[in-house]
């Protein structure tokens, strides 16, 4: 098997094919959970594709790229997780080809080698979070892409205009898939200064096509009127929001055990045993960047769940393999492959079937049950945390992230906010109305209107009068 992928033959992406649908089988044994961020984007894909603009109409902090392409999927799929996974695998696939073809194109190791391919592929089995289509995973795809121009510059001696920009464009792309990957601003303009040797003239012209894209996002909800709630809920809402634990400490420590192991001695092997060519020492100071820009993602994110660590992979990748390769002893570096061919996968296995019998599997997973058949059909507006009564009804009104809505619901000083609120309640009219902690009843006496459209159905939830 590992003198399989260390020929330099692409057919070995053939083997990678294989893999990245074997490597999914045992999940769909166990049984894989729909889990609570999906279920957020499988209702904006909905919303969308019925006409509702971001922020406006729908209340998260989910990228307007990651939007567009969600709504894209519902427009042909309809609302089919399965389209998500199908999509989220081609990603992955692109990613995984992506990196091996620029590790052999710029010479990262002695010999060019599948080795990248087939190890970053098993990283993205660590968890199942790594394999559903989250705005991490669609961004960071253009991280990388820009991560490929950053590559470029360590193998020239004269940098390309062409590369400046596509770097700075790529990297203002992934900005607005996922606002947390902001973070490799900095590493952009510290590898130009420091390592790249940029101008004056290459910084700026780096940094005018990173903002680009954000600007003509700004320039389009401008024209809709909806810019405020575009800044607001995009750049400023989720950060200062209470964060969403969905996996704990102790579980990505488990998770992430086996590649931190590997990736740190990879990093000494190279300090210590290897000699490593000029633009092999670029590259080496690049991958220490980049994980320090990865590691801080998680903090601007309001979620802590596996996806958000997507960005620490090339950096695995990369070390792993040439601690792999330094290994001189045939025999000893097959037993490493082997334990990373069946450790990582395992792990990612092992740690769902542990979540699944776990108490707090229903922070991290939907529910499902006759609890929640009352709503099929429906337009339903939950204001709570529990996205189960979704599963088969759609939403009405912009109030998604109950997290964001609620202080937007409980406010009574801005006339301007009452008015939306009572105009959304009358166009849309939600058949069901979830209200977990008071909120929808703390807000009726305020809604004459409102009030008068609906009756209290047992505890916590109002249903629309007929």
């Amino acid at each position: 098997m590992l003198q399989f992928f260390k020929l330099n033959d692409p057919f070995r992406l053939v083997g990678i094919l294989l893999f990245l649908g074997l490597f999914r089988v045992p999940y769909y044994l166990i049984g894989m959970p729909l889990i609570q961020p999906e279920m957020v984007w499988l209702i904006i894909g909905e919303r969308i594709a019925d006409g509702f603009p971001m922020y406006g109409g729908i209340m998260d902090d989910t990228g307007p790229f990651s939007a567009l392409t969600y709504g894209l999927l519902h427009v042909l799929f309809g609302r089919s997780p399965a389209a998500h996974h199908l999509l989220a695998a081609m990603v992955i696939f692109f990613q995984v080809l992506y990196l091996n073809v620029l590790f052999i194109r710029f010479k990262t190791y002695k010999e060019n080698t599948y080795l990248p391919a087939i190890v970053m592929l098993l990283f993205f089995h660590l968890s199942y979070d790594f394999l559903i289509l989250s705005p991490s995973l669609l961004g960071n795809t253009f991280i990388l892409l820009a991560f490929g121009q950053l590559f470029s510059q360590t193998a020239v001696n004269k940098n390309s205009t062409e590369s400046i920009l596509l770097l700075g464009l790529f990297g203002g792309i992934a900005l607005c898939f996922h606002f947390p990957l902001v973070v490799f601003l900095p590493l952009m303009v510290l590898f130009g200064i420091v390592i790249g040797g940029f101008n004056f003239q290459q910084l700026l012209l780096s940094v005018t096509a990173y903002l680009l894209p954000f600007a003509l996002v700004a320039v389009y909800f401008f024209w809709i009127d909806g810019l405020e709630e575009f800044f607001v809920e995009f750049v400023l809402a989720s950060r200062k929001i209470d964060g969403l634990v969905h996996t704990s400490l102790g579980e990505l420590a488990f998770v992430f055990f086996l590649p931190l192991l590997l990736s740190t001695l990879g990093f000494f092997a190279i300090l210590l045993v290897k000699k490593l060519y000029i633009n092999q020492q670029k590259q080496n100071q690049l991958m220490i960047l980049y994980l320090v820009c990865a590691s801080f993602t998680v903090f601007l994110a309001n979620r802590t769940i596996g996806y958000q660590f997507l960005g620490l992979i090339p950096v695995f990748t990369f070390y792993t393999v040439h601690y792999l390769v330094s290994i001189r002893k045939p025999f000893l570096q097959s037993m490493l492959f082997y334990v990373l061919f069946l450790g990582t996968p395992f792990i990612g296995i092992s740690w769902l079937f542990y979540k699944q019998n776990d108490p707090t599997f229903y922070e991290y997973a939907v529910k499902d049950g006759p609890a929640y058949e009352f709503t099929q059909g429906a337009s339903v507006l939950v204001l709570g945390r529990d996205l189960g009564y979704y599963r088969h009804a759609s939403l009405a009104t912009p109030y998604l992230n109950f997290a964001m809505a609620k202080p937007y619901l409980s406010d009574r000083g801005s006339f301007e906010s009452m008015a939306k609120i009572n105009r959304f309640f009358i166009e849309e009219r939600p058949e069901w109305v979830i209200d977990e902690e008071g909120i929808f009843g703390e807000l009726l006496p305020y809604f004459p209107q409102i009030k008068a459209l609906y009756e209290l159905d047992g505890e916590l939830r109002y249903r629309l009068k007929k």
